[in-house]
């Protein structure tokens, strides 16, 4: 009888699955071992059909044997308690996968390929190991697509890649890409006419991982303008309200706890940049009387905010 316990342990030790925590280990262990991603979103201490379905489902024996036959599995956590995840930068790390590829859904399974192109996958809860399985094994045609895809090269790859690229519902083509760009590097003619969206596409991540890396205000807003120099027709508005946002932000640290006459002096100068920014014409004008009436006089204004926080701290 305890053989028979024992040998019933070790098989069900074997059936769970091994869930890997990071993506850029689970993307060297997929490259690796050949086989796509199957990612997990989930909230493992706010999300109640999160935790149900890890339990009826992702724990259960056959879900489990499946999956790690096929595919490298991975979860993306993004709890309340930091620590659930080994910390604040891994959970901001989590966060950041969830935002770049469009997840809003708790839970969510995805199959992605080594070089996090989206292939397909379910959002939502299942209730049962076939379930899931049955709505998994449905991308099939799909992962087999990319597969053969990319077998293929240059403009031939190109084309069976837009084709997959295509057929994708808009929710996931409009965070896709990684698909995206290798479409777009394969097609040195542009036969797909998909050259110009990434292009405007790549300048944004671009600038989205410059902000990202940047430390302080000044590198932000030099990295900005660097963009603005040489940004797309089709980028500029957006570049522009990033540039106002930053702006506007530094303005409120600054007025918050001003030092001196120069802190708010500083913020005059900046608001009136944010200001700029403004499109419409009669807008920009209104605001910029605004931004001088109320900085007209620094001393004043300095004071005033000193002794609003000194009152504040009674």
């Amino acid at each position: 009888m305890v053989m028979m316990g024992a040998g019933a342990a070790m098989v069900a030790q074997s059936a769970s699955i091994e869930w890997v925590p990071d993506i850029d280990a689970a993307v060297e262990k997929a490259t690796r071992e050949g086989k796509m991603l199957l990612v997990e979103f989930t909230g493992s201490d706010w999300c109640k059909a999160c935790i149900l379905q890890k339990k009826q489902v992702l724990a259960q024996p056959a879900f489990a044997e499946w999956v790690q036959k096929h595919y490298i599995p991975v979860e993306i956590d993004v709890p309340n308690n930091a620590a659930l995840v080994g910390g604040k930068e891994q959970l901001q790390k989590n966060k950041k996968f969830c935002d770049d590829h469009g997840v809003k859904i708790f839970p969510s399974l995805l199959i992605m390929s080594p070089e996090l192109v989206l292939i397909g996958g379910c959002q939502g809860a299942h209730s049962s190991p076939q379930s899931a399985i049955s709505a998994l094994e449905s991308c099939k045609p799909a992962v087999d697509a990319y597969k053969q895809a990319m077998s293929l090269q240059g403009e031939a790859r190109a084309l069976a890649l837009y084709d997959i690229y295509r057929q994708q519902p808009q929710e996931f083509r409009k965070y896709n890409y990684p698909l995206m760009q290798q479409i777009a590097e394969a097609d040195a003619n542009d036969v797909t006419g998909l050259r110009a969206e990434y292009a405007q596409t790549r300048q944004m991540k671009e600038l989205e991982k410059a902000l990202a890396q940047a430390r302080s205000f000044d590198t932000k807003l030099a990295v900005i303008n660097d963009v603005l120099a040489q940004v797309l027709p089709d980028n500029k508005a957006s570049v522009v309200r990033y540039k106002e946002s930053l702006l506007r932000m530094e303005v409120t640290r600054l007025m918050a706890h001003p030092s001196s006459v120069g802190d708010i002096l500083k913020a005059r100068e900046l608001s009136l940049q944010a200001v700029e920014c403004i499109t419409d014409e009669k807008k920009r004008t209104e605001q910029k009387r605004v931004m001088l009436e109320y900085f007209a006089d620094p001393e004043a204004l300095f004071k005033a905010r000193t002794d609003a926080q000194k009152n504040t701290k009674k």
